[in-house]
């Protein structure tokens, strides 16, 4: 190997180096962000499950530690704090999230609860349940 061989083998080593270097601190940083998007979606949704079972019972405010500023809230108040998410969600939600969110607003109920559940654990996790209704619906409660 002469002189000119070896340069170019260095100068190549070091060009690949600095590439994939520069690659996995690209995708390291991507994959950081991914990350912390969604966690702060799955902390929306939460908020947004457990409102929205006040909004259909009052009653299934006993089911939460709520930090709450106004103590007597209504369903409506929930109902009203579900809407402000809505129109916060076009910004993160994926389109079935923001329709089943929309029915929910209209017709609150039990199965657009659970139908928006369904639709959130999707945008979230990718899968989708088999679970029925019938099935994650709890009764007597």
């Amino acid at each position: 190997m002469d002189e000119g061989e070896i340069l170019k083998a260095l100068i190549t080593a070091i060009f690949g180096g600095v590439i994939a270097t520069f690659l996995k601190s690209y995708f390291d940083k991507s994959r950081e962000i991914a990350l912390n998007l969604n966690k702060i979606t799955e902390d929306k949704y939460q908020s947004l499950l457990v409102f929205m079972a006040c909004a259909i019972d009052i009653n299934n405010k006993r089911f939460f530690a709520l930090n709450e500023r106004v103590e007597k809230k209504t369903a409506e108040d929930y109902l009203n704090q579900i809407k402000e998410y809505y129109y916060h969600s076009v910004l993160y939600s994926s389109d079935a999230v923001i329709l089943s969110l929309k029915k929910f607003i209209e017709e609150p109920s039990m199965h657009s609860y659970i139908k928006s559940a369904q639709t959130m654990r999707k945008d979230l996790w990718k899968n989708n349940t088999k679970l029925s209704f019938n099935e994650i619906e709890l009764k007597n409660v």
